[in-house]
């Protein structure tokens, strides 16, 4: 069942690692205008829809690894979860024309804004969006070159709506005007614009792009040749039709339902979140009525950033600290992947999970420097949508607790089960803690984890679990989850338990813990997390439906805090620019 999922997906073990570490993607990523600020000074309102942050591109950042760029105007709801560009239903219909190209890996998706605009490409976000005077322009532009500088000459760009058509002229132009010597330029008509009674003519726009590439492809010798292991045939008529957003270009963990049958959320909640639902979920859940517990205001206690950072942004002063993924031989197991080590269909033992949302966030931390391997209870429904285990409330006293015991990077987090449990009795839930194939991928991670030293088993499964898996005899230190009553005079116990045990550590561990709740580290977490995630308690709600919790429904919301901010004020050269504007 989990495998109807993956069909033109790959594998849920392959995975974008984010930014290269020998480029400087992140940096320039991390230069991005102030949007916020921006919008307000040229219109006197805001024009971006900053609360879940900019989305920066899908793809391969590799040296050399681009054939085609594909320019769009914004990111929408899936991307803000995704972190990534073009993974809703009009990256599924670009995902189907390369695939048409037989280009399946070599390209990358990029946009005119960084941040979602309100409203139509019109008045003031035209001058932002193509005048050279422009902060963003100029942003896009040293991004656009810095591609170019990267790849010995790629083939194609595709430019999907007005705003991007538009941006690619602006870039020829500073160019000098003539075209790339090495590629060709096409467009197409936004996918979108058949919602609103332009279908024919969207489909029309791709059949003539299709029309001259063939054309260029014949007359042009080694011009867009097909990715490796792939077959096209140009001369076949094209249909335009959606595939699937591929495992690679996603962060590990991430939830399947992205990428997946087109759109996956939508907005709520006056920007303040977002809804993500499953397969048998509907877009605004149309026809189900939800009721979500509260709205999940949070507080700052225990967040912290750098000045240069914004909360509703990555990191822009670390920009380059974020997790890549585990090693290829752990996303394999963690994912169910090796032979003999697959994960059982915990639907059917009577678990509330969707198997559209998949296995997504089991772990956090560093499986190959871990002194202290961390089995945890499901904490929250934030892990769903941040890709990595224990990062709502309790997994943020987690860090704390870490932090008290010396550790801030030699630690492993794994999640006891990789699928929503919360509503499930004891019975089913027991069921699939003592699955044999539950155990047996638990304890081929625990044997694979050979720095550690110790195991902090955190709830009552944590604890079922490991006495089955610790083949290792590990010393074990038990612990209540954080939401439960006396947690934290538990914890200062369970703190005194683990300093008295040899372990390496990466600083001094304190006398005592405090009880406080922290933050989950940047380092911890894909590229392109916002600031405030991780951050601030529990972040994702699940409602009711009638009675019962609904398995199909989740919701992250932006900390109130965050939410209230006004913009940073613009920089001299950005207010000079501002000043430009008609």
């Amino acid at each position: 069942m989990w495998n109807e999922y993956w069909t033109n997906r790959g594998t849920p073990w392959e995975f974008d690692a984010g930014p290269p570490g020998n480029s400087d993607w992140s940096e320039l990523f991390a230069g991005v205008p102030n949007y916020r600020g921006l919008g307000l000074a040229v219109a006197n309102r805001e024009l971006f829809r900053w609360h879940h942050g900019p989305v920066f591109y899908r793809g391969r950042l590799g040296q050399n690894a681009v054939k085609v760029l594909v320019i769009g105007q914004e990111g929408g709801q899936d991307e803000a979860l995704a972190h990534r560009a073009f993974v809703g239903g009009s990256g599924a219909r670009m995902q189907a024309f390369l695939r048409f190209l037989g280009i399946t890996e070599s390209y990358l998706f990029l946009n005119t804004f960084f941040y979602p605009i309100f409203g139509q490409y019109t008045g003031p976000l035209k001058w932002l969006a193509q005048s050279t005077d422009s902060p963003i322009v100029k942003h896009r532009h040293s991004v656009f070159e810095y591609l170019a500088g990267r790849n010995n000459g790629f083939d194609l760009v595709i430019s999907v709506g007005e705003a991007a058509r538009a941006s690619v002229q602006t870039w020829l132009a500073m160019r000098g005007g003539a075209p790339h010597a090495n590629f060709l330029n096409v467009h197409v008509m936004h996918p979108g614009a058949g919602a609103s009674g332009s279908a024919a003519a969207v489909v029309q726009s791709f059949r003539a792009a299709a029309k001259k590439i063939r054309d260029w492809a014949r007359t042009r010798a080694q011009w867009l040749p097909v990715d490796p292991g792939v077959t096209r045939d140009l001369d076949a008529a094209y249909v335009y039709r959606a595939a699937p957003i591929p495992f690679r270009d996603l962060p590990f963990g991430s939830t399947w339902r992205i990428g997946h049958d087109g759109t996956a959320s939508n907005r709520r909640d006056e920007q303040r979140g977002i809804q993500i639902f499953s397969d048998d979920g509907k877009y605004n859940n149309q026809g189900h009525n939800l009721v979500y517990p509260g709205a999940a205001g949070g507080s700052a206690a225990g967040y912290a950033a750098h000045a240069d950072d914004l909360p509703y942004e990555p990191p822009r002063h670390d920009h380059s600290a974020f997790d890549a993924g585990p090693p290829a031989a752990w996303a394999r197991l963690l994912m169910g992947g090796e032979a003999g080590l697959d994960w059982p269909d915990f639907a059917a033992l009577g678990l509330p999970c969707h198997p559209s949302f998949g296995f997504g966030p089991i772990l956090r931390g560093r499986p190959a420097q871990a002194s202290v391997v961390v089995l945890a209870d499901r904490d929250s429904h934030d892990d769903l949508l941040t890709a990595r285990a224990m990062t709502g409330e309790d997994g943020q006293r987690l860090q704390s607790f870490l932090e008290a015991a010396g550790l801030t990077r030699r630690y492993l987090i794994l999640r006891v089960l990789p699928v929503n449990t919360a509503g499930a009795t004891a019975a089913p839930l027991n069921a699939a803690i003592d699955h044999p194939q539950t155990r047996a991928i638990y304890r081929a991670a625990l044997d694979r984890c050979t720095s550690a030293r110790a195991i902090l088993a955190i709830g009552s499964g944590a604890q079922r679990l490991v006495a089955h898996v610790n083949a290792r005899n590990l010393p074990v230190v038990s612990m209540k989850r954080a939401s439960q009553t006396g947690a934290v005079t538990d914890w200062k116990r369970a703190h005194q338990d683990l300093v008295a045990i040899s372990y390496p550590t990466d600083r001094a561990p304190a006398a005592n813990y405090s009880g406080a709740r922290g933050q989950v580290s940047r380092a911890d977490l894909p590229y392109a997390t916002l600031r405030w995630k991780g951050s601030s308690g529990d972040r994702a709600l699940q409602p009711r439906r009638g009675s019962s919790l609904s398995p199909d429904y989740f919701k992250i919301m932006i900390p109130a805090w965050v939410d209230a901010l006004a913009p940073r004020p613009l920089t001299p050269a950005e207010q000079a620019a501002a000043d430009l504007a008609p």
